[in-house]
């Protein structure tokens, strides 16, 4: 079953995640209601249901303490030392690449921060599962220097 909106699909997707990006819609219905507005008529709710599952959109806290819908690239990675040490458990290597523990959920926002850092810091890239981070390094013969400024920047041991 095709939904009829006097605009398209790749329209409503785009307006759908503007909406999530603003923060402040923290149900279905409110969102429905901000795509009317927008000129995207008799949304069901299966259908806002659907978009969000398809977008990933989670709820969290936005900075005024609502609980709203937001996309996962919105999520906060850690700065501070104390928040990550919390969640990191250890860093160890195979001479091949570098596992990083975390706790339970931690590893998707720990590999975020690793990623963004690149290839400078001798991370090629990651790939995280939920508390578990596999590291590829850009140089397996610098492995051990890059696990320990890995080490140092998160301020944890190899255990």
């Amino acid at each position: 079953m095709t939904l009829k909106t006097n605009k398209n699909d790749s329209e409503l997707i785009l307006a759908f995640k503007r909406l999530l990006r603003d923060q402040c819609y923290g149900s279905q219905g409110q969102l429905a209601d901000a795509l009317a507005e927008l000129g995207f008529e008799n949304l069901s709710q299966a259908k806002i249901s659907r978009l969000l599952a398809k977008l990933g959109a989670v709820k969290s806290r936005n900075t005024s303490d609502q609980t709203v819908y937001i996309l996962p690239e919105e999520l906060v990675i850690p700065r501070s030392k104390h928040a990550i040490q919390s969640v990191v458990l250890g860093v160890k290597h195979n001479n091949m690449q570098i596992i990083l523990k975390t706790g339970i959920g931690g590893a998707p926002l720990i590999a975020r921060m690793l990623d963004s850092m690149g290839e400078a810091a001798g991370i090629l890239g990651t790939l995280a599962g939920d508390d578990t981070i596999f590291i590829a390094p850009t140089d397996v013969t610098k492995i051990d220097e890059i696990a320990d400024s890995i080490r140092k920047l998160l301020d944890v041991g190899n255990s």
